[in-house]
């Protein structure tokens, strides 16, 4: 396994931990919120299994997608990056409606950290999980993740497979 790959999942770990900010629509980030960019808006879609949508109807719960929206850093920013060697520029959040399989992102990223980012290329970390009618994350449903440049999933919309949590 390479290291970028367990920076990657360690990364998405912790910011999994963070939690859900409710059911707002519009997500915003765990730290900031960011004014909605529509340059770096993209839509993603998911598709749950016949199992896990039954399990979430059962306990009324919702699913939220979620992305991270970070960049590697310049030389000269390097003192700003994380402990994953990241700049960190936003989180967005998003309540999917398990009726509509597509949700859209807003582009909520701190547009002005993009010049500590070489060549300027915001990536997304999108992932999925089920959450509480109170928003906590509840580990019931989980979904695969993405990870590429924002201009990778704007080109194609990502989709995220998500079934029951296995042990």
């Amino acid at each position: 396994m390479s290291k970028t790959f367990t920076a990657t999942l360690f990364a998405f770990s912790c910011l999994t931990l963070i939690g859900c900010d409710g059911h707002k629509a519009d997500g915003g980030s765990a730290r900031r919120d960011f004014a909605p960019d529509p340059a770096s808006a993209f839509d993603a879609s998911f598709e749950i299994t016949p199992a896990a949508l039954a399990r979430m109807k059962a306990q009324g719960t919702n699913l939220v997608l979620d992305v991270s929206y970070y960049g590697y850093p310049t030389e000269a920013a390097r003192p700003k990056a994380n402990q994953l060697r990241q700049i960190d520029l936003g989180q967005e959040k998003v309540v999917a409606n398990l009726a509509t399989p597509k949700v859209h992102f807003l582009g909520k990223l701190d547009k002005a950290g993009l010049s500590d980012v070489t060549n300027a290329e915001a990536m997304v970390l999108l992932d999925g999980y089920s959450v509480t009618k109170v928003g906590a994350k509840d580990d019931q449903v989980t979904c695969g993740y993405y990870r590429a440049r924002i201009d990778q999933a704007q080109a194609k919309v990502p989709v995220l497979k998500c079934d029951i949590a296995r042990p």
